[in-house]
C-alpha cells in the first residue's frame, strides 16, 4: 500500500517513472490517481505517449512479418560438361512438391523459404544427378550454375525372337469360336461362310466359294492330307456332314487368296487344319433334336502313342418338313474318324488317320404347292404324288 501510495503520488506531482510499465502497482497508482482527476494535467501527455508507444508496437511487429515472409531466389544456368546448355533440366526441392524446368537458354529460377536447410536436386535424362544445399536469409538472390556430366553405361547383349507365320495372308481362327457359333448343318465349314469373300447360296450345303470361284476350287487339308473330295453331295438338303469333325480340331488356318506354292495350285482359298494331339484321357459329348456327337482321346504313359476318336451322327428331317414338297424326309448321315500316332523318335512318327462315313437321303413325296402370277391374277399349282406301284 506505501508503494502504491508512492506511486499515486508521483503521478499527482506530474511525473512518470519508467518501471511504471512493467510495475502492476504502477498501473493501478496511475488508474487511481486518473479517477481522482489528480493526473488531468498531464493528461494530453500520456495519452501520447501511449499512441507512439502502440505506433512503435506495431511498425516493429509488421516489419518482422514482412521479413520472414520473403522468400529467397536461386537462379543460374545448367550446363553440360563441354558447357552447353541444357533444356528442360528437373530442379526440385527435396521433400517438397513443385519445382522448375530450365529453358532453351538452360537458365532456371526457383524460389525457396528462408532459414531452412534446403537441398536442391538438378536431373536429367542421361546426365549424373546434381544435389545442392542452400541455406538462405530472406529476399537473397543466390546465383547458382550447374554443370551436368553426361552418363555413359554398358548393357549386356538383349537378344529379342520371334516366330513369324509362314504365310502372312493366313488368317488363324479359334476352335472355340466355332462351338459358340449356332448353325443349321452342323458342320465346320458354316463358320468360313461368315468370312470376307465367302460366299454361299444355301444354308444346309457345306460348299462355298471365294471371290466369285467355283465350291471345286478350294483346297483342305486335314494333319497335312489333301481331302480332295471333302463334300460329296452336290445338292443341300441331300448334303451329308463334312469330312472335318469340330470335336477334333486344335489349329485352323484359313487363307482367301495370295497364299505360298506350298499348298498346291488350287486358285481361290486354302483351308489347313489340324486335330489335336491329345495329353491325357479326355471326351466330351452333345446332344440336340437333330443330332449328337462323341469324342475320346488319350495318351499312353510315355506319351509315344495317342488316340483321337470321333463320332457324328445328324438328321435334317424336322427342316425339311418346310419344304414346298410335302413327304416322308429320311435323312440320316454318319461318321466316324479315328486319328492314331506313334512316335517312333524326336523326328520321326508314323500317323493314321481314317473315316467312316453313311450318308443316307430318303424322301417320299405326297404333293408339292406352287404359287405364282400377279397380285390381280394370283394362281397356283399342286402336284400330287403316287408311290409306284399303287
Amino acid at each position: 500500500m506505501a508503494l502504491q501510495q508512492r506511486q499515486t503520488q508521483l503521478y499527482s506531482q506530474g511525473q512518470f517513472p519508467s518501471i511504471t510499465l512493467l510495475n502492476p502497482l504502477a498501473w493501478a497508482a496511475f488508474i487511481q490517481s486518473w479517477k481522482d482527476g489528480a493526473y488531468k494535467k498531464k493528461k494530453r501527455i500520456i495519452v501520447n505517449r501511449l499512441a507512439l508507444l502502440f505506433l512503435f508496437v506495431f511498425a516493429f511487429l509488421l516489419s518482422a512479418t514482412s521479413l520472414f515472409a520473403q522468400d529467397a531466389t536461386v537462379h543460374g544456368v545448367v550446363r553440360d560438361s563441354v558447357g552447353k546448355p541444357l533444356e528442360a533440366v528437373s530442379i526440385s526441392i527435396n521433400g517438397e512438391p513443385g519445382g522448375a524446368i530450365s529453358d532453351q537458354k538452360g537458365k532456371y529460377e526457383i524460389k525457396i523459404a528462408p532459414y531452412r536447410d534446403i537441398t536442391i536436386i538438378f536431373s536429367y535424362l542421361g546426365f549424373t544427378t546434381e544435389k545442392v544445399q542452400l541455406r538462405l536469409k530472406p529476399g537473397e538472390d543466390k546465383l547458382l550454375d550447374i554443370r551436368l556430366i553426361s552418363t555413359v553405361r554398358d548393357f549386356q547383349t538383349i537378344t529379342v525372337e520371334a516366330i513369324r507365320p509362314g504365310d502372312l495372308t493366313i488368317i488363324r481362327i479359334e476352335p472355340r469360336t466355332i462351338e459358340q457359333l449356332p448353325n443349321v448343318s452342323g458342320n465346320f465349314e458354316s463358320f468360313l461362310k461368315t468370312m470376307p469373300g465367302v460366299v454361299s447360296n444355301n444354308e444346309l450345303s457345306s460348299n462355298y466359294s471365294v471371290r466369285g470361284g467355283s465350291f471345286d476350287e478350294n483346297l483342305v487339308y486335314v494333319n497335312d492330307v489333301e481331302i480332295y473330295r471333302p463334300f460329296l453331295v452336290r445338292s443341300g438338303q441331300q448334303e451329308g456332314l463334312s469330312f472335318i469333325n469340330p470335336d477334333l480340331v486344335s489349329e485352323i488356318s484359313f487363307s482367301a487368296g495370295g497364299f505360298s506354292a506350298q499348298y498346291g495350285d488350287k486358285m481361290s482359298s486354302v483351308l489347313d487344319i489340324k486335330y489335336r494331339t491329345p495329353k491325357k484321357f479326355a471326351g466330351s459329348a452333345n446332344a440336340s433334336m437333330m443330332g449328337g456327337s462323341l469324342h475320346l482321346e488319350g495318351a499312353s504313359k510315355n506319351d509315344k502313342f495317342t488316340w483321337l476318336t470321333g463320332v457324328r451322327h445328324r438328321s435334317n428331317q424336322f427342316l425339311l418338313k418346310k419344304l414346298d414338297t410335302q413327304g416322308e424326309y429320311r435323312p440320316r448321315f454318319t461318321d466316324v474318324q479315328t486319328l492314331l500316332n506313334f512316335k517312333i523318335s524326336k523326328k520321326t512318327d508314323i500317323s493314321f488317320l481314317g473315316n467312316y462315313s453313311s450318308n443316307q437321303f430318303k424322301v417320299i413325296p405326297s404333293s408339292r404347292q406352287t404359287e405364282f402370277g400377279s397380285i390381280n391374277e394370283a394362281l397356283r399349282f399342286t402336284v400330287f404324288f403316287r408311290r409306284a406301284g399303287n
